[in-house]
């Protein structure tokens, strides 16, 4: 007798395996670890115009780290309780998030050597960022870290700030909301973030777009509605040539701006594991941190906003 259980197991298994195989990328991590934040930026540009068929990249929080090297790219979200408590504290100011109830798998990439890297180096998502802990798109912070703080510490500082700021906080709410902070935080603050390099072949029949879709990011379009959108969009290598963008016999695709753009190329759907692999960088904080000690600053000192200027770059290691 055929033992169903069992198959199903072993069919979930391979598919996993079809997505996981997300492997460090030594030859990267050293360079990265070797070199300041522009250099860096030139030598993946370089690298990865020395390939046959260039990667993609994307910079994610350590948040997704167990997920990532467990199912790959796909389908990378928060957990409920997370979502809970950035929707509870987003409410507080006023704001109503949705944290794409969709489940559509979206994940937002640019040509290595570019972009990625101010993902990569940011705490949170912005939705998290700019609704829960209330800071502005341009990533600057509204009061300034201490050296020696945790950063989840220092982000419950920043949600403090910003409930005293703000008139209209139910304060029979503040002490739940910066409890769930706290937790949030933490969740966020722990371990390193990365850069994964996804090679093209991967997402070339994956449907794509430059930037948002109306509806598909926020999770506001479902069923029917959702499906007609997706068909509507073309697939990664139809979108290349609409562009005509080209590899290969001298081109050059950084020279397109849609591959380096802020905004990111949305890939929809399901990405393939194979080849993808990533290296650890820092985020902005602890190269914040570091700085400061670097330049004879102690614990409990005030880090000045300024602290990463005249250094040559912003993020010096």
């Amino acid at each position: 007798m055929v033992n169903m259980n069992y198959i199903k197991t072993i069919i979930s298994n391979y598919l996993k395996s079809l997505n996981a195989a997300v492997k460090p990328n030594a030859q990267l991590q050293q360079l990265y670890d070797k070199n300041d934040y522009y250099e860096m930026l030139m030598l993946l540009q370089e690298y990865n115009l020395s390939q046959p068929m260039p990667f993609l990249a994307s910079g994610l929080s350590c948040y997704f780290n167990s997920q990532a090297d467990e199912n790959g790219l796909s389908n990378l979200k928060l957990s409920d309780q997370d979502i809970e408590d950035a929707k509870y504290i987003a409410s507080c100011f006023g704001k109503k998030i949705n944290y794409s109830d969709n489940n559509l798998s979206t994940l937002y990439v640019n040509l290595l050597g570019t972009i990625e890297f101010n993902y990569g180096m940011q705490t949170f998502p912005a939705g998290i960022f700019e609704d829960v802990f209330q800071c502005p798109p341009t990533h600057s912070l509204p009061i300034q870290p201490i050296v020696g703080e945790s950063e989840a510490d220092f982000y419950c500082r920043v949600l403090n700030h910003q409930i005293s700021q703000f008139e209209g906080f139910p304060l029979e709410r503040k002490n739940e909301a910066l409890a769930r902070a706290k937790r949030l935080a933490n969740n966020f603050c722990k371990g390193k973030n990365r850069i994964y390099l996804i090679p093209f072949e991967n997402v070339l029949n994956s449907k794509s777009s430059f930037g948002d879709i109306t509806g598909l990011r926020d999770g506001t379009l479902k069923g029917e509605e959702l499906q007609k959108v997706l068909d509507s969009l073309p697939n990664f290598e139809q979108l290349l040539k609409s562009y005509e963008i080209e590899f290969g016999k001298g081109m050059n695709p950084y020279w397109n701006p849609n591959m380096t753009s802020e905004y990111g190329i949305a890939i929809y759907g399901p990405i393939a594991g194979k080849g993808i692999s990533y290296f650890e960088i820092d985020r902005a904080f602890d190269l914040i941190q570091k700085k400061a000690k670097d330049m004879g600053y102690i614990d409990g000192d005030t880090i000045p906003n300024n602290i990463m200027l005249g250094s040559g770059n912003n993020y010096s290691r």
